[in-house]
């Protein structure tokens, strides 16, 4: 394999892959990163069996051939490198010699042969959806995924497409994040899977680099392709393939309150910051935090027996008689950090019952928290 090409490019394309590569594994060849050079392109692919990541750059291929070189240690090269041309050669002992104006390094790689095969997923179920809003979707959600790995089947966000409609819902349990949109072309097919936590947070990268000096007008699109244990993103020629967690996502709108008596009406930024500085006085292992609801405002409090009470008050929106309801400081922070509104609303029937926070106008999001025992 004899290729040229830019650094920049060089470095675009390990940068795009390296997430996928695993960081601890029983196979050596899992901590590199494959370059195949065919077609005027360098290809470069990682995976660590669960999800893969393949893209190219554009290259002077001199001589065809492959390599798989040890991904942290050819991007700190590359890292370093001038901005210039950069030579890639293979030689008979599968060492790559790299050269860049004054500089030369000799790796050491394996061959392809070793290296996993990125499996082939079949189109059965395919749509295309604006970037910007399944990233947005992600971001509304990804919050709310557990992180308890025996709940396995929480450990990602369920993703449903029906009736020309997304939906994507996490919970860990204790809180529920559900956002849809409506899809502009129509998916094939009904489509229920569950998706691994890192998987969408690398296509969120990915989207937010194909969209860098772009215009509005020129939107990135995700073609996005399922199967029934496997799902396929691809964003301008990054290819993302990820494993699906198996099982049966929780029956989530059972757990979205059908009613409630009681609507309140709050500043979204007034709220977040009394609950930021209210929450300094709380423990770390409940981090409980009450908010007392009356005409007109909101009190915000703590106390902790070992570190003291704290106490705030904001104006509100509200009518109803006076309810008082207990929350996780930091479940509260995180919806508000992503509701997008300057008014937020917040729904609630008991003090013990399950509490909805959702964007003032904005029927397609909402979040449920359940309530604490002080």
């Amino acid at each position: 394999m004899k290729v040229v090409l830019n650094r920049a490019d060089l470095l675009k394309g390990i940068s795009t892959v390296q997430s996928a590569v695993a960081a601890k594994n029983t196979m050596p060849i899992l901590a590199n990163v494959l370059l195949e050079a065919r077609d005027k392109k360098l290809e470069f692919v990682a995976t660590d069996l669960d999800m893969g990541i393949r893209c190219s750059v554009v290259a002077e291929v001199v001589e065809k051939g492959s390599i798989t070189i040890n991904a942290k240690k050819l991007s700190d090269i590359v890292r370093e490198l001038p901005e210039a041309s950069v030579d890639i050669e293979i030689d008979e002992n599968q060492k790559m010699i790299l050269v860049c104006q004054k500089s030369q390094f000799k790796v050491h790689g394996l061959p392809k042969d070793d290296f996993p095969i990125l499996p082939e997923v079949k189109k059965e179920k395919v749509f295309k959806i604006k970037g910007s809003l399944i990233q947005q979707m992600i971001h509304k959600t990804i919050f709310a995924v557990s992180t308890d790995e025996t709940r396995y089947v929480l450990n990602g966000v369920f993703f449903q497409v029906e009736n020309e409609k997304l939906k994507m819902v996490a919970t860990d349990g204790h809180r529920l994040a559900y956002i849809h949109k409506k899809l502009e072309g129509k998916g094939e097919g009904k489509t229920n899977v569950i998706i691994p936590t890192k998987t969408l947070n690398e296509l969120s990268k990915v989207i937010s680099d194909a969209s860098k000096g772009k215009e509005e007008k020129d939107e990135t699109t995700v073609e996005v392709v399922t199967t029934e244990n496997q799902i396929k993103f691809t964003v301008e020629g990054v290819e993302i393939i990820s494993r699906l967690i198996e099982g049966q996502f929780p029956n989530y709108e059972q757990v979205i309150p059908k009613e409630s008596d009681k609507k309140v009406e709050a500043s979204c930024s007034e709220l977040s910051a009394a609950t930021k500085r209210v929450a300094i006085l709380t423990s770390e292992k409940s981090n409980s935090i009450r908010y007392q609801i009356k005409p007109g405002k909101i009190s915000i409090s703590s106390k902790t027996p070992d570190m003291g009470e704290a106490k705030e008050e904001i104006d509100a929106s509200y009518k109803g008689e006076e309810i008082s309801i207990a929350y996780n400081a930091k479940y509260v922070l995180d919806v508000l950090k992503n509701v997008g509104t300057e008014q937020v609303v917040i729904e609630l029937t008991q003090p013990l019952s399950p509490g909805i926070l959702k964007p003032k106008g904005d029927s397609d999001y909402l979040c449920v928290i359940m309530p604490m025992r002080v």
